[in-house]
């Protein structure tokens, strides 16, 4: 616990120290280095919009050797400085003979590297002289800005409009007093903010907020119309100067259509074919070029290698028709997918879907379950066997049922037989007992069973029990061996236990010999 306090103390001491040396021109933290460059006299560096230009040299005796340094901006000179060139260099770092800072803005240091450059620690005494600097600028915040949504394109049959409004400060120092603001020019605002505002926004941080416009509904031009949406922020950094970012999005709502489908299923029984219609009607202004994909509801098998997928030119008021069958593999309700419709209006891929709809498929369904206990037997053991018959259909279903009993095997007691009616959710259980004379392992086989029901009936029979043969010669066998590795195990065991009495002994006795001696010493 005091670790922790330690570390969240030392953490806030740095946390203070980095935020005040934000203010001082003094402290490394307030620069950014930007770049560096060797300068021979009358050459310029340029970086960030400033100019660096090496003007003139002089050497002075006894007192260093100096240049003239030129700072400007675009056609204005900044400033111009004379700074020292020649400094003592460490042997293990980069040595800073003198620097400029101009209106806390700029810094430019004259540095000495020989690993670099052998001349950099005296430029001046060289015939060509070459000065080594290093260009930083003020930290400043830096204002970046996404305004999303979630789809560039929108029809007139679309409602909303979904805005994201995403501001992050990629700079390297806090802006504070930031507000931004979304312009939606000539759409309407449904929900959410078009303004918001933070006191402050530190490095790397990122806010977000959201608004909802509604799409125009009277777009009727064929082209469709194009709509700009700003977004725009504002800030200041420590020096409170002020910082400004704005973006834009393009949003273009096209006219409506009017393209409808529709989709039907029959019912049917099991062993009929179910049939599929698909209706498609351009009721709008223009051609359409659309495609059509269906997919089957699950338990059915498309009939007669038949296509799901259509492709056909639309034109203004025509109307097409699609059908197709399918066959279940059960009966059942089962829900049936919606088909869609892809097409494209001016560059835009849109899709409408059908309504979704049902199907029910009447039948006998029929469940077959076969269980024996026990599945580990050895020869001669008796096991019994229980078939259970369940209808989860919706019609009655007359059963006839023969279980088959295996060739090492006879029934002592029970049906192996049963023929019965079962109503739908209905359940029927036989159960017999045979004596298993083989030496193999046995899987049972399934029970041949007819079904007959006002449908064609679905039979699903589950996995066969295997019966596990293991014979007394078998048995005896691994007895001897688990007694032979039991063995080791047996006669090791002693041992273990005298070692740990026997240590226990010892300790006693020294113990006891310690006391004796003691007694010895007191009483002598």
């Amino acid at each position: 616990m005091t670790i922790r306090v330690i570390l969240i103390v030392m953490l806030c001491m740095a946390s203070i120290h980095a935020t005040s040396a934000s203010f001082d021109a003094e402290d490394p933290y307030y620069w950014d280095d930007v770049g560096d460059a060797a300068l021979y006299k009358g050459d310029t560096y340029n970086v960030e919009g400033y100019t660096v230009e090496f003007v003139d040299y002089e050497s002075v005796k006894f007192e260093g050797n100096f240049v003239l340094i030129q700072l400007r901006k675009g056609e204005s000179i900044l400033n111009e400085s004379i700074l020292n060139s020649s400094c003592n260099v460490s042997s293990t770092t980069t040595t800073v003979c003198d620097e400029l800072i101009w209106n806390d803005e700029v810094k430019i240091e004259i540095y000495a590297d020989t690993d670099e450059d052998p001349r950099s620690n005296s430029p001046i005494n060289w015939p060509n002289p070459c000065i080594h600097i290093n260009f930083y600028l003020r930290n400043k915040p830096d204002i970046s800005l996404e305004l999303a949504t979630n789809t560039k394109t929108y029809t007139a049959q679309d409602s909303l409009i979904y805005l994201t409004a995403t501001i992050e400060n990629e700079g390297d120092a806090v802006i504070k007093n930031l507000s931004a603001s979304i312009n939606p020019g000539e759409l309407r605002l449904i929900g959410g903010d078009l303004t918001r505002h933070w006191v402050s926004l530190l490095v790397d941080e990122e806010e977000e907020f959201y608004a909802r416009l509604q799409v125009p509904p009277e777009i009727t031009g064929s082209e469709g119309k194009s709509f700009l949406v700003f977004l725009n922020a504002t800030g200041f950094d420590e020096k409170n100067l002020m910082h400004t970012e704005s973006v834009s999005t393009e949003i273009t709502v096209l006219p409506r259509f009017n393209l409808k489908i529709r989709k039907t299923v029959t019912n049917i029984t099991m062993g009929q074919k179910a049939l599929v219609s698909i209706d498609v009607e351009n009721e709008g202004g223009k051609n359409l070029s659309i495609r059509l994909n269906d997919t089957l509801p699950p338990c059915f098998n498309l009939c007669d290698n038949q296509n799901l997928t259509w492709e056909y030119n639309l034109t203004q008021g025509e109307m097409l028709h699609y059908s197709y069958f399918m066959k279940p593999t059960r009966p059942g309700i089962f829900e049936v997918p919606p088909a869609t419709i892809l097409f494209s209006v001016h560059g835009k891929t849109l899709n409408i879907t059908s309504n979704a709809c049902t199907v029910m498929v009447d039948g006998a369904y029929i469940i077959v379950n076969k269980t024996a206990q026990a599945e580990e037997v050895i020869q001669g053991q008796n096991v019994t066997v229980a078939v259970t018959v369940t209808n989860t259909g919706n019609k009655d279903a007359i059963i006839k049922l023969a279980d088959v009993i295996p060739v090492n095997a006879f029934v002592i007691n029970g049906n192996t037989t049963m023929q019965t009616t079962l109503s739908p959710g209905e359940i029927d259980t036989m159960v017999y007992t045979m004596t298993i004379n083989s030496t193999t392992n046995i899987m049972l086989d399934s029970p041949e069973i007819a079904v007959v029901s006002s449908g064609y009936s679905s039979v699903t029979t589950s996995r066969m029990p295997v019966i596990e043969i293991t014979g007394s010669d078998i048995k005896r066998i691994d007895n001897d061996k688990n007694s032979t590795i039991d063995t080791p195990q047996t006669v090791s065991t002693p041992p273990k236990q005298k070692l740990s009495e026997t240590i226990v002994y010892e300790i006693l006795l020294a113990v006891s010999m310690l006391f004796v001696v003691y007694l010895i010493g007191r009483f002598r």
